[in-house]
């Protein structure tokens, strides 16, 4: 037998259905705006972004035939022999940050690779990674331009 006590209805007050009910819409409101945020940010990467150009340092920071990651501008440097060129570290699957792997870019989260010039070589990424320009600011540092694509062989050239 249930005591008369627990089968009154508060007066005025929350029952603990109406609780449920409101933490539930609470719940899949915000993961409905945490799913329309990932969207927009797959949809356009490039919202994302804030400064379209940037100082990276100077020709000496970068050593000859190497890419290095720059995680704060989400871009590879690479060097070579003939000159410098910039590529997006952002994967064009869903915009994770990339990874140097071997010989190769990697995704970490989804497992799209791409090849040296920015080709897809496997994975769920629909397209290659943009390349940007790259000049010499006037005091001597590197600039790279994300605003203005380009392709894997154009670069600054050092001769």
């Amino acid at each position: 037998m249930i005591p008369e006590t627990l089968m009154e209805k508060p007066k005025g007050g929350l029952t603990r259905r109406r609780f449920l009910g409101k933490a539930a819409l609470g719940c899949a409101a915000g993961a409905g705006g945490l799913a329309g945020i990932a969207a927009l940010r797959s949809i356009a990467p490039a919202l994302t972004r804030t400064k379209k150009v940037f100082s990276v340092g100077r020709l000496h920071d970068f050593p000859v035939n190497t890419f290095t990651l720059l995680p704060k501008h989400k871009v590879f440097i690479l060097r070579d022999h003939e000159g410098v060129r910039a590529v997006s570290a952002i994967c064009t699957h869903l915009g994770c940050v990339l990874k140097r792997v071997e010989d190769e870019f990697r995704c970490p989260c989804h497992g799209s690779r791409f090849d040296d010039s920015g080709q897809v070589i496997s994975g769920p990424a629909p397209s290659a990674l943009p390349w940007f320009k790259v000049d010499l600011a006037p005091d001597g540092r590197i600039r790279v331009h994300t605003n203005q694509r380009t392709t894997s062989q154009d670069k600054l050239r050092l001769f």
